[in-house]
């Protein structure tokens, strides 16, 4: 080892051991979720929390570990609750009954801003308060059984796709009752934008935006996702046998450590129950105006998925961003280079994309 890089890790190693001890004793580790290769833990010391990310290789050894402070509650907008779910109101400064847009995160325990145990991009938070500024309001939550909407008694193993469905049609429902908002537009983020058509099918909004959602059922989805980041091929003959058994509706209750975090028992029933659904498809019940959102670096929703959905609606409006990432955010085409737009709050949404959801709202809502 050259002599600056042995200091490097003597010097690194010293920090976070200074880290370690100034928490104190470890109360507890909670998995908070899993992106692009990284693990992320929330970790409960005697004196503090913060956020373990751990890169795992594509053999599912561990390749890297990075420390995050857990970020300070966003309190901007106004605390709402409905059916035991909490969410954040954010109407324009001016304006009477502004069209109002309802929010829908993506995968995995996301909370009202876009993050997943705490930490992520911020996307939701981000796009509320822009189109908050162009006239816009806004209506986000937390999932069910994520952050304040975490109702005792509620298991991850009981909860499958329609009860985001009806979460959403509560809210729904809800804003409905306000006078002082306007019409209700649906936005979903990637598998939000799927819970976004299903709820749209029951109660009437006046336009549907889609960003960065899959056009392709889950399972080619995840076949293609785990093929793209290299996994050991062991390990990915084995999520090929699970996914077909969930395919088939079966539960398979031994899964490698490796894949608990995509496949663990307790969330297989949610994805028997997504299988099931082609987004595009889904497309075919709707006649309101639809606005298909999608990135040129989206590691995650590529162009095939893209080209389904508009194949079902050519008459909706396509967006498609230059740049633009999974999570709304300019990165760089290469995955290594994506990591900081998944968790950095602070790296803004890429320009333009608010301002043409705002046009788009706008628009349907005549």
């Amino acid at each position: 080892m050259e002599p600056e890089l042995g200091s490097a890790v003597q010097a690194q190693a010293a920090a976070i051991a200074g880290l370690l001890k100034s928490l104190g004793r470890l109360q507890q580790i909670e998995f908070a979720h899993a992106e692009s290769g990284t693990d992320t833990y929330k970790v409960t010391f005697e004196n503090g929390a913060t956020h373990w990310l751990i890169r795992l290789s594509p053999a599912g050894k561990i390749a890297g570990l990075v420390f995050r402070p857990l970020p300070v509650a966003e309190t901007k907008g106004d605390d709402v609750t409905v059916a035991g779910l909490s969410g954040t109101l954010l109407k324009p400064a001016e304006g009477e009954r502004p069209p109002v847009v309802l929010l829908i995160g993506g995968s995995g325990p996301t909370d009202r801003n876009g993050n997943q145990g705490g930490t992520g991009p911020g996307e939701l938070r981000q796009l509320a308060e822009q189109l908050a500024e162009k006239g816009i309001a806004s209506l986000r939550y937390d999932k069910r059984g994520v952050g304040r909407s975490a109702v005792a008694g509620v298991r991850e193993d009981d909860v499958v796709l329609d009860s985001f469905v009806d979460d959403a049609v509560a809210w729904l429902n809800w804003l409905q009752q306000r006078p002082d908002l306007g019409p209700r537009i649906i936005a979903g983020h990637s598998e939000g934008g799927l819970i976004a058509l299903l709820a749209a099918k029951r109660v009437p909004v006046a336009g549907i935006v889609l960003l960065t959602t899959p056009g392709r059922r889950l399972g080619n989805v995840i076949r293609d996702q785990l093929q793209a980041i290299g996994m050991d091929p062991v390990l990915q003959t084995e999520a090929s046998t699970i996914l077909a058994a969930l395919e088939r509706g079966e539960t398979v209750p031994s899964v490698s450590p490796a894949l608990h975090a995509l496949f663990r028992p307790s969330v297989q029933r949610y994805m028997i129950s997504e299988l099931a659904i082609d987004p595009a498809e889904e497309l075919r019940h709707f006649s309101q105006p639809l606005m298909i959102v999608s990135g040129e670096h989206d590691l995650q929703v590529g162009s095939a998925d893209v080209a389904r959905l508009s194949a079902e609606r050519p008459d909706a409006t396509p967006l498609i961003i230059p740049g633009m990432n999974h999570v709304l955010k300019l990165a760089p085409a290469d995955r290594a280079g994506q990591q900081d737009a998944y968790s950095n709050p602070n790296i803004p949404l890429v320009d333009g994309l608010s301002e043409a959801i705002a046009n788009f709202v706008r628009q349907s809502a005549r």
